[in-house]
């Protein structure tokens, strides 16, 4: 299931209400530095979704800052349907991993004396 965001509050809106969002892909050039508030968003999450940013202007700059801050990929546009796919299936993928270990109950063992 898709679901579409126009706007950083309707985000934080959907990012409320659903508990398993697994990939976000959020552009860049529609919602200029909504992504960084995206992203610190998430960090309060137990398993929060990857995060793909699409850009026109995907370049190093924003590649490294987007990767730094915890960002899964940024897709340069007009995107490219294999790459999309790739990316949205990895940052799945990794989403899906991280879910399962979040779900799981804490083990703690001790060391013998």
């Amino acid at each position: 299931m898709m679901d579409e965001a126009r706007s950083l509050s309707e985000a934080r809106a959907l990012l409320s209400r659903k508990s398993e969002i697994s990939v976000i892909v959020c552009d860049c050039d529609a919602l200029p530095g909504a992504w960084i508030a995206i992203l610190d968003d998430l960090l309060d999450m137990p398993a929060p979704p990857s995060l793909i940013l699409t850009s026109r202007l995907a370049d190093d700059r924003l590649w490294a800052e987007a990767l730094n801050l915890g960002a899964w990929d940024v897709l340069a546009k007009p995107l490219d349907r294999s790459e999309t796919l790739r990316s949205v299936k990895y940052a799945w993928d990794h989403w899906r991993h991280h879910a399962k270990v979040a779900r799981e109950p804490l083990m703690v063992m001790s060391a013998a004396s």
